[in-house]
């Protein structure tokens, strides 16, 4: 067996390599979609986890430095889960990245009013949160990101809503 190349095999290969090399740079692109990790980028919207549950975004309302959510839950786990306040999250990031708000340091997310906060199979609950200490308004390039993590001991398993200032404003738009 011989182990040298020819011209036009090196050619051939070259041509080759760069083909592969620029196809894979197409692929820069597309974003990588977290299974276990959901994410939406709509309001209103419906997530579905691979935990067997499935939860809306139905509203969100900024006022008087409180952003205000309603969020619809089913399960469809044979065990029961517990909401609690530390089961959600707010954060606001800015064009960058940076982050410019978390509830967890401004006193959390409260649960204003639940139908249920048992959730037990296949049957729903809306349930009112409100984040405190919120910003007055989103700026330019802000997103809010709404995390509900349903199952604490399974917290790298979560539901991710994404919302830009441009969605939000859409969505109450679409309200009014």
């Amino acid at each position: 067996m011989s182990y040298t190349f020819s011209r036009r095999a090196f050619l051939k290969y070259s041509a080759t390599t760069a083909v592969a090399m620029a196809g894979a740079g197409l692929l820069g692109g597309c974003e990588f979609k977290d299974p276990n990790n959901p994410v939406s980028k709509e309001l209103p919207s419906t997530i579905t986890s691979k935990l067997q549950v499935i939860a809306s975004l139905n509203t969100m309302k900024i006022a008087d430095s409180t952003c205000t959510l309603e969020v619809e839950i089913q399960s469809a786990r044979v065990n029961p889960i517990r909401l609690t306040a530390d089961c959600f999250s707010v954060a606001v990031k800015d064009a960058a990245g940076k982050q410019s708000y978390l509830s967890l340091t401004n006193g959390g997310v409260q649960i204003k009013s639940a139908e249920n906060l048992q959730l037990q199979k296949k049957k729903s609950t809306k349930v009112q949160l409100a984040a405190i200490g919120f910003p007055e308004r989103l700026e330019e390039g802000d997103t809010v990101i709404f995390k509900f993590i349903p199952v604490r001991e399974n917290s790298e398993m979560s539901l991710t809503w994404e919302i830009s200032k441009e969605e939000y404003e859409n969505a109450i738009t679409e309200e009014g």
